[in-house]
């Protein structure tokens, strides 16, 4: 990528991200906004780095760079300058209602001690314009206030001219217009002590780069862990496999991946009967001797035929046929026998003995008939026709007993009665012979017992024939003795064809069995009894392979994402803004800074060199000792001076000329490095607006005396903490700080402010007052003394002398010294420092004679000030 001329860096850097990964520019917009990503932000990115990749469940939506939280490049060398902040909500503890008010055209300084809200303005500063790291605005940790962002609204000035209001809220985007003013603290400054104990510095831009790949190499990390835990939680299962790999089960098991579909797996477990009957076989016949097994197959397979044969002879023995025919001769005998039974009552009516013709009496008659011609009378007709006696008995019978008796036999000789007797023997023939193919189930149970082992439906279907069978049976022989119709169950369907396909199965196994007898033979059986069993395990499997491909598409998305964090491309993209951004001129600027901050103390250069993941820093050097441990040279204020000197380099590339503000920039440094500081800020403030926070008096005082000498415009501004919050804004400094002019300035308001008082006729508020202001006064005299007549040469509680005013404390003379004598000593005598006698009335000097010892103060100072600077 090639920066283009009218391209700014951020430009750049956004329209390289465009064909980067969606969770890429959500980083850079996170760097871009807040500087270095922190863990929370690192977490975020990965979630959506695995989101974007195709984990499921992420809820978190990407928000990628876009040129909104790119700080404002003006055109045309637009300068912004801040004329106010107010109306400040939702930020730490700071009061309502206030305005920090600053100088558009010069140096304003915000003093404020540890707690008075210096900190809160300051990030509301850097959230709302240009910052390297902008950390996070917190609202009131003892206080919450009720939901809702940071708000603000400033003032500001662009080219001069008043601009609408800005109002501002902490939406996580720089304003576009008050980014165009730059922050500097001490997470900005652009130092850093590397690995290699090498003070480097990295140039605005540049860094974000780094910082992508920063948090490239942290997803990097975090992803192989996980991806070391995904690997050892692999189910042991396929490091020793229970299944045949050569097997349709085995090979998908072997060959899963992230998009394996496991409908034919899911297929395959669904076996049939005959399938687990084959399994079942095969298990028990590959334990025996291939010959022995054949046999036992061939011999499963007889007892299969034989059942077949037994059962098409009960299928035959009762169906409908055989069953309703001899329900037929049945109901024929019994309907012959009521017609010869109706024949013998015509023809024997009236006899003195009733039931001639019946049954019982045929079988009395051919009993008797048994009896004459086998015993009693061999070769005689039956009934006898002679002097035979009777067979019954034994008298001789009449001529009228032997004629009832031929009638008798006349009736059996009949028609009627030959046929009943001729349909009752057919019958009698028929049910003998149905009886004797009475149904014995145990002549089968062997077999069926066998057949149950491995095909119960179908050892069920042969005994659902059987029973149906019997039921007829029972249901016919049942209805034999009524003439009712016969209603027959149904006969159960037969399993013929099962059972013939079973003995064609077995008969081919045994041939299979032959076959095995040879070891490729065996190998085949042995394979396809693993190819079953395999599928029988599909169920039990199945939630395994389903936890595999979920790891395995888990360790797709944890690569894809580790690919996703080569840095490559982002160190060529830091390569290319380096050899564009940091030239030959940005190289001298920034000597020229270190120069100004540091004079010759700090001899050093700049010099390209490696960085993290290949985007290159740019190593501070010692010209006399290129090789020398830089660190172990440059103090903390000297790598200060480097931080603000990169500060200034960058900004000094800019087209524009808007307002800077540092925060808290010299926390630490010694008076040295201070006075450098203030010098380089106030040389700065000539060209732009400078704002400075500072909790430093010291560092104040610096300031304040340089922009005097350059005859700056400058707004001094205290904060402090009160009632209602921190933060509270006044102008000036706090009372023992301020100058010497201040303080005059606030003794004389105090004292207007004693003479109402005195007007009113409170003499106790008025006393109590005017002894404060000659409080007040007296310590003013005493600052008069360090900061006028001497010069500053001696401050209290400062570590050094500045000997170059000392020529300015010639000019005082007697005079001076006993005007500060008489008036030092009617301020002690008036001011309560010690419980004052009671012979003294208390009395305190009325209104006028306040001003008029203040003024004496003024002019004091303001005399000895002329002829200071009246020196040569």
């Amino acid at each position: 990528m090639n920066i283009k001329a009218n391209k700014t860096v951020l430009e750049a850097i956004l329209d390289w991200s465009g064909e980067r990964p969606l969770w890429q520019r959500d980083a850079l917009r996170r760097i871009v906004i807040g500087g270095t990503a922190d863990d929370a932000a690192v977490t975020d990115v990965l979630a959506l780095c695995k989101k974007e990749h195709g984990t499921a469940g992420i809820t978190l939506e990407a928000a990628p760079l876009e040129a909104a939280h790119l700080p404002a490049t003006l055109v045309g060398g637009e300068a912004i300058a801040l004329v106010s902040v107010g109306d400040i909500a939702g930020v730490n503890q700071l009061a309502p209602g206030q305005t920090l008010s600053f100088e558009p055209v010069g140096l304003t300084i915000v003093y404020g001690p540890n707690g008075s809200g210096k900190s809160g303005y300051g990030r509301v500063l850097k959230r709302a314009c240009r910052a390297r790291k902008a950390g996070e605005i917190m609202p009131d940790a003892y206080n919450p206030p009720a939901a809702g962002k940071a708000t603000g609204t400033f003032t500001i000035l662009k080219d001069g001219t008043a601009e609408p209001p800005v109002s501002w809220t902490d939406d996580g985007k720089p304003d576009a217009v008050l980014s165009a003013v730059s922050v500097f603290d001490r997470d900005c400054g652009s130092v850093h002590v590397q690995e290699k104990n090498e003070v480097a510095f990295r140039p605005f831009g540049l860094d974000i780069p780094d910082d992508l790949a920063g948090v490239c190499q942290a997803l990097k990390q975090k992803l192989g862990v996980e991806e070391a835990q995904l690997q050892a939680v692999r189910d042991p299962a396929f490091e020793k496999p229970t299944w045949n790999t050569s097997t349709p089960v085995g090979t998908i098991m072997s060959a899963l991946s992230h998009n394996t579909d496991l409908a034919a797996f899911e297929k395959l477990g669904e076996m049939t009967a005959d399938e687990r009957a084959r399994l079942a076989r095969l298990d028990e016949d590959l334990l025996k001797n291939p010959a022995d097994a054949a046999a036992e197959q061939r011999l499963f397979a007889g007892n299969v035929r034989q059942l077949i044969a037994t059962l098409d002879r009960i299928a035959t023995t009762y169906a409908d046929k055989p069953l309703v025919g001899l329900k037929a001769l049945a109901d024929a005998a019994r309907a012959k026998r009521a017609a010869a039974n109706l024949a013998a009552r015509d023809t024997f009516d009236g006899l003195a003995i009733p039931g001639v013709g019946a049954e019982t009496w045929r079988t009395l008659w051919e009993a008797a008939r048994c009896y004459s011609e086998q015993t009693a009378y061999p070769g005689s007709p039956f009934p006898p026709a002679g002097d035979e006696a009777c067979i019954l008995c034994h008298q001789a019978l009449s001529a009228e007993a032997k004629s009832r008796m031929g009638g008798f036999e006349a009736f059996i000789q009949a028609d009627a009665e030959s046929q009943a007797a001729s349909a009752e023997q057919e019958f009698c023939d028929a049910l003998a012979a149905f009886q004797t193919r009475k149904l014995d189930v145990r002549v089968m149970a062997q077999a069926r017992q066998r057949i149950a082992l491995q095909h119960a439906n179908l050892a069920r279907n042969v005994l659902r024939l059987v029973a149906s069978a019997d039921l007829r049976r029972l249901k016919c022989l049942r209805a034999l003795s009524s003439p009712d119709a016969l209603v027959l169950p149904p006969l159960a369907p037969s399993p013929k064809a099962e059972l013939e396909t079973l003995a064609g199965t077995l008969e081919a196994y045994a041939v299979e069995l032959d076959e095995a007898a040879g070891m490729e033979g065996r190998n085949k059986l042995f394979l396809e009894r693993d190819a079953l069993k395999d599928r029988a395990a599909v169920p039990d499997m199945l939630e395994t392979a389903k936890k595999e491909i979920k790891r395995l598409d888990d360790l797709r998305i944890l690569r894809a994402c580790i690919a996703d964090t080569a840095t490559n491309a982002i160190t060529k993209l830091g390569n290319d803004i380096a050899d564009n951004v940091i030239t030959p001129k940005m190289r001298d600027q920034f000597q020229s800074e270190i120069v100004r901050l540091a004079a010759e103390k700090v001899r050093v250069e700049i010099v390209r060199s490696g960085g993290r993941y290949g985007s290159p820093n740019y190593q501070v050097r010692l010209f006399a000792n290129p090789k020398a441990k830089v660190h172990m040279v440059l103090s903390e204020g000297e790598q200060t001076c480097v931080a603000l000197a990169a500060f200034l380099t960058e900004l000094a590339t800019a087209s524009h000329k808007s307002a800077l503000v540092f925060d808290d920039p010299v926390t630490s440094l010694d008076h040295r490095w201070r006075e450098k500081v203030a010098e380089r800020l106030v040389e700065e403030s000539k060209a732009r607006q400078i704002i400075v926070f500072t909790h430093d008096m010291v560092f104040v005082n610096d300031l304040h005396d340089k922009g005097v000498r350059e005859g700056l415009p400058m707004k001094l501004v205290s904060l402090a903490r009160g009632p209602a919050g921190t933060g509270i804004v006044s102008e000036g400094l706090p009372w023992q700080h301020a100058s010497i002019r201040d303080r005059i300035d606030k003794l004389e308001k105090a004292a207007r402010e004693a003479r109402k008082l005195y007007d009113a006729n409170d003499e106790e508020g008025y006393r109590d007052s005017a002894v404060k202001i000659y409080d007040r006064l007296r310590a003013t005299w005493e600052r008069g003394l360090e900061d006028v007549a001497f010069a500053g040469v001696i401050h209290r509680h400062r570590d050094y002398i500045d000997t170059k005013n000392l020529k300015r404390v010639t000019v005082i003379e007697g005079a001076d010294v006993e005007t500060f004598r008489k008036n030092f000593k009617k301020c002690s005598d008036l001011v309560e420092a010690h419980d004052p006698s009671r012979a003294r009335d208390g009395s305190v000097p009325p209104p006028d004679d306040i001003l008029a010892d203040v003024n004496i103060l003024a002019d004091w100072a303001e005399s000895i000030r002329t002829r200071q600077n009246a020196l040569a």
